[in-house]
């Protein structure tokens, strides 16, 4: 026989895939009749950009462009140029599981790359594209949180957590014409470009989630009036509403936005002249809510009647402690060998990471990033150099209980100086975002049956003395001699649930 169990309903994300996956991606470019002889390259640089994803029984299907710009001398040696081209890529990764509601966010990155000029005329690129991958299906547990027997004893115990209430995905396109101001001059080319996005504020209520945010974009490229270079820096602003199903104030929002395929491209005006930009970005955004809760557990029962068995299950359970944002700033130094610098042309950061650990009350970050420079010598040549940087950091915890921490990140430039003729000391700050949680794996039980054709217990009345240690519990002297525990309790004045000093302890059957 089985007892009565009472259950309630936890919910929580499940991941069916929380990892990374690398495609390759090899092409030859041949360069057209308007582009100039290679004699050196300075950069490559490839860009992966999502276009669009979708989840089909057990597969999550990635479709995106590779942005490829490869910075070279012409022939003579003393001009900058730029060929740029784009490659496809798709990707088909197995999910753990087929599920119709599930979701995911997916960002690229280069995993690896190598390219060479196998003629004046002709590049050759090996590179792999590396995909972050986290899809997610929302699933329901139910908790036994009582049993209805009164010949069971049960230990219970209820804690706080945050259960999930949504996972939503949001794609939109963001489409502007941004003007070249201050007095720059018309672009002939686009050498460098850098687009990323970022959150301003979120809100959340009455079923709808509203993202307020900006995507930034700068680019280096050529006069078209000397040849020289010019930067250009703009942003674009936008504001989401997302239909949310069970969205509202009291919910906590994990929000990730992603930065996906995008186009930059001259615009000519009326005069024929370049004097604006064209702007279209694909910008995905990913939210996860969550709401605070009670879970009441049965951890423990025994009859005082017949044997019993137990089953059990076991369950993360999902505790938020706070969010944490931070702007972690650090000086860096580029310095060249034997050559001086008189001019930077243009300098930025690229394949920044981070990484974040919770340990003993500090939440420690490890960021990486690339620094790349161009600049002209003293000889009035165009060189390039880029260094690798590995930085940490470590701040206080206010909340000594968090255990992980979901972080996303941008890492730009502030600012940069020539210190000296061979160095330029370059400031990069890092805009790091995290939630801080806790994932606690809680045993509890699930059923409790009573095997009819097994024998009772000899349930005769008996009177016993049992000497207990100090700190000894109570549900463990009551569980061992099949004692009601309300009883030992009564009959002792024991409302602890330890024994606070060796002592004897009655124990009547009855």
């Amino acid at each position: 026989m089985q007892a009565h169990i009472k259950t309630a309903p936890y919910e929580y994300f499940d991941p069916i895939f929380d990892g990374r996956y690398e495609t390759p991606l090899d092409t030859e470019y041949n360069l057209p009749d308007y582009c100039t002889d290679i004699q050196k390259i300075l950069k490559c640089r490839a860009v992966p950009e999502v276009s669009s994803y979708m989840i089909a029984g057990d597969t999550l299907t990635c479709d995106g462009v590779c942005d490829i710009r490869v910075l070279y001398l012409d022939g003579k040696g003393d001009s900058v140029r730029c060929c740029e081209f784009t490659k496809d890529f798709t990707a088909s990764i197995k999910l753990k599981a087929a599920e119709e509601k599930a979701v995911a966010c997916v960002e690229a990155s280069m995993a690896h790359l190598t390219c060479r000029a196998v003629s004046a005329r002709r590049i050759d690129l090996h590179a792999a594209v590396t995909l972050n991958v986290l899809a997610v299906v929302q699933k329901k547990e139910l908790i036994t949180c009582s049993l209805d027997d009164e010949t069971i004893e049960k230990r219970g115990e209820t804690f706080s957590a945050h259960q999930a209430v949504n996972a939503v995905c949001h794609q939109f396109t963001l489409e502007d014409t941004l003007p070249v101001k201050n007095g720059k001059p018309p672009i002939e080319t686009i050498l460098h470009r850098e687009v990323s996005c970022r959150i301003i504020e979120n809100r959340l209520s009455d079923e709808r989630l509203t993202v307020n945010g900006s995507a930034d974009i700068s680019l280096l490229y050529t006069s078209a009036v000397d040849s020289g270079t010019e930067k250009l820096s703009a942003s674009v602003d936008f504001s989401q509403i997302i239909e949310c199903a069970g969205a509202d104030e009291e919910c906590i929002c994990d929000l990730r936005i992603i930065a996906g395929e995008s186009g930059i491209q001259p615009r000519e005006d009326d005069v024929g002249e370049y004097t604006s930009i064209s702007v279209m970005i694909k910008v995905f955004l990913m939210a996860f809510l969550y709401k605070p809760c009670e879970v009441g557990i049965i951890n423990d029962a025994y009859s005082v009647k017949a044997p019993l068995e137990l089953r059990y299950a076991q369950n993360a359970f999902t505790k938020i402690h706070g969010t944490s944002s931070e702007v972690l700033k650090k000086k860096c130094s580029l310095t060249v060998t034997d050559d001086e610098i008189q001019k930077v042309l243009d300098i930025w950061c690229e394949h920044d990471t981070v990484q974040t650990v919770c340990e003993k009350g500090k939440l420690n970050y490890r960021v990486k990033y690339n620094i790349c420079m161009l600049y002209v010598n003293a000889q009035g040549r165009i060189l390039y150099i880029e260094k690798q940087f590995d930085q940490s950091f470590t701040t206080d915890l206010d909340n000594q209980l968090a255990k992980r921490a979901d972080t996303t990140w941008h890492t730009g430039l502030w600012e940069y100086r020539i210190a000296d003729k061979s160095t330029v000391e370059v400031s990069v700050e890092t805009t790091v975002s995290s939630v801080l949680l806790s994932l606690d794996n809680v045993k509890y039980l699930t059923s409790a049956t009573v095997d009819e054709g097994a024998p009772g217990f000899d349930i005769r009345p008996r009177f016993l003395i049992y000497y207990a240690a100090s700190g000894e519990k109570l549900w463990d002297i009551a569980k061992n001699h099949r004692a009601l525990l309300s009883d030992v309790r009564a009959q002792n004045e024991l409302f602890e649930d330890t024994v606070p000093e060796s002592r004897p302890i009655i124990i009547c059957n009855r």
